[in-house]
């Protein structure tokens, strides 16, 4: 996963870098963060699949409160729309559209 170094501006591997070599900002608190919305993502996605729309959008939810993702956005879109929840269905599918993240 790659992130923009909030100091410097440069490309980083989260993977591999815990603090950016061009500045040594500390990186490790963006990865720990981005690293729960990914969490949160695929937790979203599992229970869509078992049928769980509630947890799922909270799931869905959570995830894009730490990371404005447009996956976040199109799993909480599906969620809300199983959930016969349309205002906020569409809500989620215009950030999604949007492609914001």
């Amino acid at each position: 996963m790659e992130i923009a170094c909030p100091a410097c501006g440069k490309i980083n591997d989260l993977r591999t870098a815990a603090a950016c070599p061009r500045c040594a900002c500390d990186l490790t608190v963006l990865a720990t963060i981005i690293s729960c919305a990914v969490w949160h993502l695929k937790a979203a996605a599992r229970e869509l699949r078992a049928g769980k729309w509630r947890t799922a959008l909270a799931h869905a939810r959570r995830s894009w409160e730490l990371r404005h993702s447009p996956r976040a956005a199109q799993l909480a879109c599906l969620a809300a729309a199983a959930l016969h929840e349309g205002s906020e269905a569409l809500r989620w599918r215009r950030r999604a559209a949007a492609g914001e993240g």
